[in-house]
């Protein structure tokens, strides 16, 4: 009998210890979802409703760049003019109605070095009624004109770098935005791995938990047939069944924290809702490993500063502000403006040369605004000889045509300096901008200090973790002889029940003590591979 019970412990112990996750799917039954590490970690990237709003980061910085860039995009504009007016007379020749009618198009086109040209097209009809008896030289006149014109700043504002500090800065912001989204999904992951490895430890307890109760079941078993017998006494049955009793709340509180554990994975990797999986046990299929390997503390802090996002931002934000610097510099500048433009413009009416008209009258009325012709018998104001030319009148179509004949032209140069006196505004943005780049350098010395630290202590984390590992397997292999050193003794009625439970106690613990162990130095390797910015590439992640 001695022998028996002895043999039967030792199985029951070696089952504990070796019984794998998947042995836990034949306890729930069938209909267990079986996930493994990757897949969660890709479901997660996938779904998880914090990467998909950072995912909208980069999209939104990015229309940022092209509203700055769109500054420089040229603008084509047009419009239709159309007057009428009448007027009562004010004299015998002055004009009593007009109309005009104008189509106007343009196009301007800002640079980047800091001015911008244009260009213009009219084309304007125009029609003037004078009284009764007054003839008119051109009661129908059609023009067009086309004008060129540059504008152009040589001292303040001058420049590619400086018309383009808001696009550059803009497109740190998107690089910014980027780094963001990348560390939220460095998150994520570290989110489910460490959800998958506590998932992995809860199953692992409630497996001891069960264990244990199946140990105390049996030794409750063999002391009742003991006390039958007359070997031990009725008070061991009690001690027996209160084992029984504790461990089994044990199990309860074990099988709920297995509970937990699957909701929290579920929901980051964001099951949809009302789908099966969220009643169907999630059964890890990745047992955790433990290889602990050294650690250069120098070189981890080295790819933690070069990779970090923090880091990444800090220096971003620092070439921001330098720019923002440079740019507030450009405007204590005094500004020297040069412009120009030339204007070809044409109509549709000529000279022509004529017989001499000595009874005839040209000129020019002040109040009507037109230039008038006069027959013989009308009153004399003046005496004119239009023997040699004459004006002819032509289609509309020649007022466009006679602009590259560059008959009438006209252009225009200026240059125009100024300096502001005091310039107080600028000199206080330009100063605000020096102390604002002094902030974000020792910011970015923080963000490095902080970023140092934290390897640090991650690899402090892991090497610690490593070392409790192996002092909890050496601590559960020293428990499992001490129980069966005491099982011993009570099978020659040496111990009691009580000290044989005590002991059962103490194996128990240090099982839980290992997966306790084991499951912390997974998620500090994970934290590691975080702390560093290397935790996509070391689970073959690719980000593009």
């Amino acid at each position: 009998m001695k022998t028996l019970s002895c043999v039967l412990l030792r199985v029951a112990l070696v089952l504990v210890l070796t019984l794998p996750i998947t042995s836990t799917v034949a306890q729930e039954g069938r209909g267990s979802w079986t996930l493994s590490l990757v897949e969660a970690v890709e479901r997660a990237i996938e779904n998880n409703l914090d990467i998909a709003v950072a995912r909208l980061g980069p999209a939104s910085a990015s229309e940022a760049v092209n509203a700055e860039e769109a500054v420089f995009d040229p603008t084509f504009s047009s419009g239709f003019f159309w007057n009428e007016r009448e007027d009562e007379p004010t004299s015998n020749f002055s004009q009593t109605s007009s109309s005009r009618q104008q189509l106007q198009a343009s196009y301007s086109d800002p640079l980047a070095t800091g001015g911008q040209w244009s260009a213009q097209l009219s084309h304007a009809d125009f029609e003037q009624e004078f009284p009764a008896g007054v003839v008119v030289a051109l009661p129908e006149v059609t023009s067009s004109s086309l004008t060129l014109s540059v504008e152009h700043s040589l001292l303040r504002n001058f420049g590619l770098s400086i018309n383009e500090t808001a696009i550059e800065q803009a497109r740190n912001n998107l690089r910014i935005s980027q780094e963001q989204f990348h560390d939220q999904v460095i998150a994520v992951v570290q989110q489910v791995e460490n959800a998958y490895w506590d998932l992995v430890g809860a199953i692992k307890q409630l497996e001891v938990a069960r264990g244990s109760q199946t140990l105390a079941q049996d030794f409750l078993e063999q002391t009742k047939i003991r006390v039958e017998v007359g070997t031990l006494p009725p008070i061991e049955i009690t001690q027996a069944e209160a084992a029984v009793a504790e461990r089994s709340q044990v199990v309860i509180a074990a099988e709920n924290a297995v509970r937990d554990a699957e909701d929290i994975l579920r929901a980051l990797i964001r099951v949809p809702d009302g789908s099966p999986d969220w009643d169907r046990p999630v059964r890890p299929t990745d047992e955790p490993g433990f290889s602990p390997v050294p650690i250069d503390t120098q070189q981890a802090i080295g790819e933690a500063l070069e990779r970090r996002y923090e880091v990444a931002e800090a220096q971003l934000r620092v070439r921001n502000q330098e720019l923002t610097e440079r740019f507030q510099r450009n405007q204590l500048r005094p500004d020297l403006v040069v412009s120009g433009d030339y204007t070809a413009s044409g109509n549709d009416f000529e000279l022509a040369s004529v017989a001499a008209q000595q009874s005839e009258l040209l000129f020019f009325d002040p109040v009507g605004g037109g230039f008038l012709y006069a027959p013989g018998d009308a009153p004399q104001f003046a005496s004119v000889d239009v023997s040699s030319t004459t004006l002819t009148s032509g289609s509309r179509g020649d007022s466009l045509s006679e602009i590259a004949d560059l008959d009438n032209t006209n252009w225009t140069v200026s240059a125009t300096f100024s300096i502001p006196i005091g310039n107080r505004r600028a000199r206080a943005d330009h100063a605000r901008a020096r102390i604002a780049v002094d902030q974000a350098r020792l910011q970015l010395d923080s963000v490095r200090q902080t970023v140092k630290v934290e390897v640090r202590q991650a690899v402090r984390a892991a090497e610690t973790a490593a070392r409790q590992v192996s002092a909890a397997r050496a601590n559960l292999e020293l428990q499992r002889k001490k129980l069966d050193a005491e099982q011993k003794r009570y099978d020659n009625g040496l111990s009691t029940a009580f000290q044989v439970l005590e002991f059962q106690n103490a194996l128990i613990d240090a099982e839980r003590g290992e997966i306790a162990a084991i499951i912390p130095y997974n998620k500090a390797l994970t934290t590691l591979d975080r702390v560093k910015a290397t935790l996509l590439e070391a689970r073959g992640i690719d980000m593009s």
